[in-house]
């Protein structure tokens, strides 16, 4: 691959996304863990997605993301078309006897009397600093021609892991839909601005994400979760759609049973990352090619992690070749590159990219 086509370009990703075949395979990571970020920059600056980063609890409200020109040094090493900014979870808190706030955890609704302790977002505290963030991404990858994405939509997912908790979210399926469902359009509200406010800043890829499943598939029965969720998420991808931005949809598990029901209703143009101890990528893309790209999905617990690098570079040309074939693919893990991946191992899985990711 020649050196141009190893640099990082919009326009390729963008391309992919539409069903057009580009240069080269794109390369897409939605979160780089620090050690390995330490590894490409030789310099100690976090991971690259701002909700893995974490924030102190007077600042709870905007985690900061990387700093824009430390991730455009990161993409540029590893070829990679695009910055991702996320709004993942919702900034909803809670106060204390004290009147202090705080970010909820561990489950705090448990009936409708408990919606009215929940302090939402506001404009000045939780919205604008994000504003101001879209704003500098946008500004900075525009010198480089590099993509943002922008990460949003998480409204289940927030619900199961903060708002409610787990099973007392799937108990609230059966036993009061009716507060589920309004916990979930509480924090759909937040994204739906969100998506509005990154769309003004001028994103280029709009990603909805939602982690909806397990191995085995979805945490709740497919019919009652096309009722209460697939509506709400296409409210997300049509304001993506209205803004002329190409759609990825991001969910972690398996999709094989609300494919056909759900993901092809949702009228996305890739999907994300079709984790391989759940799904078939290559099964994926050939029976689903008309209707979405697919983005994936190396192993991150199989060679990636615990191979050598000539093992993880094999797997990694094995994949680009056979899924590049037809375009409508874009190179990925199947998470995200975390800190127990030998930094030898993700150099040999780029590598396999420069030597047979061109078309």
């Amino acid at each position: 691959m020649s050196k141009d086509l190893w640099k990082p370009n919009k326009d390729r990703f963008i391309a992919t996304l539409r069903g057009e075949t580009p240069d080269r395979v794109p390369y897409f990571e939605m979160l780089i863990e620090s050690r390995i970020v330490k590894h490409i920059l030789k310099r100690d600056v976090g991971s690259t997605m701002a909700a893995s980063r974490g924030a102190s609890e007077r600042d709870i409200k905007v985690p900061p993301p990387m700093d824009a020109n430390d991730y455009l040094e990161v993409v540029d090493y590893i070829g990679q078309d695009t910055l991702l900014l996320d709004a993942l979870w919702a900034p909803i808190k809670y106060a204390d006897e004290k009147g202090d706030f705080h970010a909820i955890q561990t489950g705090f609704v448990k009936d409708w009397s408990d919606l009215d302790k929940l302090i939402l977002p506001t404009w000045e505290d939780d919205i604008e600093p994000r504003k101001k963030y879209l704003e500098e991404y946008v500004k900075a990858a525009k010198t480089k021609n590099v993509a943002v994405s922008y990460l949003v939509g998480s409204f289940f997912q927030y619900c199961y892991q903060y708002l409610i908790g787990f099973e007392d979210c799937c108990l609230m399926v059966y036993e009061d839909k009716p507060l589920l469902e309004r916990c979930f359009d509480i924090t759909l509200d937040y994204y739906l601005k969100m998506t509005d406010i990154a769309i003004e800043a001028g994103i280029d890829v709009l990603i909805p994400g939602d982690d909806v499943a397990y191995r085995t598939g979805t945490f709740i029965k497919p019919d009652m979760f096309e009722e209460i969720w697939l509506g709400r998420m296409q409210k997300i991808v049509r304001k993506g759609r209205e803004a002329g931005l190409p759609i990825m949809f991001h969910s972690c598990g398996n999709l094989t049973g609300i494919m056909d029901s759900i993901i092809c209703k949702l009228d996305i143009d890739c999907l994300h990352p079709i984790e391989p101890y759940s799904m078939d990528i290559y099964d994926i893309k050939q029976k689903y090619h008309d209707h979405f790209c697919v983005a994936g999905n190396m192993d991150i617990a199989g060679p990636l992690a615990f191979g050598t690098p000539k093992e993880t570079y094999d797997e990694a040309v094995k994949m680009i070749e056979t899924l590049k074939v037809g375009g409508k693919y874009i190179f990925c893990s199947n998470h995200s590159i975390t800190n127990d991946i030998p930094p030898e191992n993700f150099d040999a899985m780029l590598q396999a990219l420069k030597d047979v990711g061109a078309y």
